[in-house]
């Protein structure tokens, strides 16, 4: 219990009384009284009947990431009057809308509505719900705390992971694209349709032309049902940050945003998040469904201060997975050590599989190459960006594609660069 204002003012009446007692003596015994008047309505008050206060929250179970999602909080109680309540929440990340102040019906229900923002992906958790108030002659104000513990996945935004799929396709379809081949250029067989002029007659389905008296010509697209591995660096090359995320989320995204790509192309999709240790291992499949699967599975994941054990990715890839894959790893580089583990890697998954290295870059060198400043310091930049192309270049050469952007675009520079390779059927 807590005084409030107005028991404070409530005691102000006596002490005047005895200030005027000082100098009027018969006025003593009628300080005495207005004393233990005070005194017997503040016991009163304070030792009355409380109300019994019902809060239920109504939270998602899942949130996507810096997205604003709405909670409700049902209250109500059992006293025979009305009640003004301020509300407040032990919710996660940014909290809009609370502490509100409220006024609840006897018998009656309240809904109170309020937003929570979290910037971060992980698990994490609601507290208590505080609910306030004051006694039936308002001297006393009560706080009581209602336990509605609830954890809540913070998860990738899904949603981005279409726009920058719908992005990539757009991006494909610019005349710069000459190495794409054309719908209809590629090698599986999809259905039979009329003859369209400009069609090749080497599509020109003969028999069922027969049967129908009329041209018909055999439609192809991209193949279908094919393999792709994310191998995901989680270890110490990738914990540093850009624009307050760490290179391992905006690796993350782009893993997720190319599995739900994939997806959607009828291909098949595992991942592998590894350091030291191998974190998360999905093995490949289809379907729908298997998207949020992915998501849920990495959504918790961190980087490590570890080294990244590079040939275990591969151990596991290699007794796991037998078919020819699309192996994406996802990863930076800094110094040579790194470096070489991501050549042997590189060559390893060659001899089988068709490696495509996404190498986030790190915005803060290209900076101080490009706003001038102290010349030793460019040097520095200049020359570890010299040393970064040739060791990509030297990736190529071992056989894997690449793909060099920094963290902000990697994610639709590794769509538009999957879809290229479903194009000219590369796979």
């Amino acid at each position: 219990m807590i005084p409030s204002g107005r028991l404070v003012l409530l005691l102000l009446a006596p002490l005047v009384a005895a200030a005027l007692a000082i100098y009027v003596t018969p006025a003593v015994p009628v300080v005495i009284a207005l004393d233990l008047l005070v005194l017997a309505a503040a016991a009163a008050d304070a030792f009355g009947r409380r109300p019994t206060i019902r809060i239920v929250r109504e939270a998602p179970p899942t949130v996507p990431v810096a997205r604003e999602v709405k909670v409700h909080l049902r209250v109500s109680h059992d006293a025979p009057g009305p009640l003004t309540l301020d509300i407040a929440d032990d919710a996660p990340g940014a909290v809009s809308d609370l502490p509100v102040t409220v006024l609840v019906p006897a018998g009656r229900e309240v809904v109170v509505t309020y937003r929570i923002r979290v910037d971060r992906r992980g698990r994490f958790r609601f507290g208590d719900v505080v609910a306030q108030g004051r006694s039936a002659l308002g001297l006393w104000g009560w706080r009581r705390s209602v336990s509605l513990g609830a954890d809540v996945h913070v998860l990738p935004d899904v949603a981005r992971f279409r726009q920058w799929a719908l992005e990539a396709r757009l991006d494909l379809r610019m005349p710069s694209r000459v190495s794409v081949r054309r719908p209809g250029a590629d090698s599986e067989f999809q259905r039979l349709r009329p003859y369209v002029v400009g069609d090749p007659f080497k599509h020109v389905d003969w028999r069922a032309t027969a049967r129908r008296s009329s041209l018909v010509s055999r439609e192809f697209g991209q193949e279908r049902g094919q393999n792709v591995i994310l191998l995901v660096d989680a270890g110490r090359m990738t914990s540093g940050r850009f624009e307050g995320r760490s290179l391992f989320d905006h690796g993350l995204d782009a893993a997720l945003a190319l599995g739900h790509a994939a997806l959607r192309h009828g291909d098949r999709v595992g991942m592998l998040v590894y350091d030291r240790s191998a974190r998360v291992w999905l093995p490949p499949r289809g379907g729908a469904l298997w998207g949020g699967r992915l998501v849920r599975a990495v959504f918790d994941q961190e980087p490590s201060d570890h080294a990244s054990d590079h040939d275990l990715a591969f151990n596991l890839l290699a007794t796991r997975v037998r078919q020819r894959c699309l192996v994406v790893v996802i990863s930076s580089i800094i110094d040579d050590v790194e470096a070489d583990l991501a050549d042997r890697l590189v060559s390893a998954l060659a001899r089988r599989h068709l490696p495509l290295c996404v190498m986030l870059r790190d915005p803060a060198v290209e900076a101080r190459l490009s706003t001038g400043g102290d010349p030793w310091s460019q040097g520095a930049a200049a020359e570890l960006m010299g040393w970064r192309a040739r060791r990509l270049e030297r990736l190529q050469q071992r056989g894997a594609l690449v793909v060099d952007a920094t963290p902000g675009r990697v994610t639709p520079a590794l769509l538009a660069r999957y879809l290229e390779i479903k194009a000219t059927r590369a796979l």
